[in-house]
């Protein structure tokens, strides 16, 4: 698994399909993000946890889960 080249993807969508907040940041929920890369992530959360560890997303919980989270806002840090 690359996992750089996963969370790239990852970045992709949540400027794709999100929306700039109000500190300039794409943010997205987790359910819409879920949803759209259904097809390109498998491991999704994975990915996220990856991406958070890294310091180019940040979400409020451990693990996100459907559809419990599915409102949870996911900010990118880093373009």
């Amino acid at each position: 698994m690359n996992t750089a080249h996963e969370v790239d993807q990852l970045k992709d969508a949540i400027k794709t399909y999100g929306q700039v907040n109000s500190e300039g940041k794409y943010t997205i929920a987790y359910g819409i993000l879920f949803d759209k890369t259904a097809n390109i992530l498998e491991a999704l959360n994975g990915t996220l946890r990856s991406a958070k560890r890294q310091k180019k997303v940040t979400f409020d919980a451990e693990l996100l889960m459907m559809p419990r989270d599915k409102d949870v806002q996911v900010v990118l840090l880093e373009a």
